[in-house]
């Protein structure tokens, strides 16, 4: 083999490892949403929130670019069928919350978000009884990102 075709192939194999790192620097460039739902929460010092139960979120962005939080809201869905079939029975938006600051906010890379909201007796009714989502929607993404809320059987009253 002569030494040109040796340098081609070294050319061709070497553009195309990295043709090959651009585009997964690409895919994995922009906002990572790390997002948390609690349920039955207490909060200390704080008398606004005294002797209620609470519902916590956490989001924390761990990507390399920062993102836009827009909204949160609350959506019901009665079986696996309905959630499957995107149907719910109930939706909800959450405009209030307690010691954090309402959407919209901007969430800078290694910026977290924390809010709360109380957790009435309808929200654990809806948690029990079928899927109670909590849906965040962001700048990045069409799509929101979604978590489950779960209720415990013996919540604290």
């Amino acid at each position: 083999m002569e030494k040109t075709a040796i340098v081609a192939w070294w050319g061709a194999i070497l553009s195309s490892l990295v043709f090959l790192w651009d585009i997964y620097k690409w895919r994995t460039a922009g906002p990572k949403l790390r997002f948390t739902v609690s349920t039955g929460m207490r909060m200390v010092g704080e008398p606004k929130f005294e002797g209620k139960t609470l519902i916590t979120l956490n989001v924390a962005n761990f990507g390399d670019r920062p993102t836009t939080l827009m909204n949160v809201a609350l959506v019901h869905y009665q079986s696996k069928w309905a959630k499957f079939q995107n149907r719910p029975d109930k939706a909800f938006v959450v405009s209030e919350f307690g010691a954090g600051s309402t959407p919209p906010i901007e969430l800078k890379q290694g910026g977290v978000w924390m809010a709360q909201f109380p957790q009435d007796g309808e929200l654990t009714a809806l948690a029990v009884s079928g899927f109670l989502i909590c849906d965040l929607y962001h700048s990045h993404r069409e799509k929101p990102l979604r978590r489950r809320v779960v209720v415990r059987a013996k919540v604290m009253s």
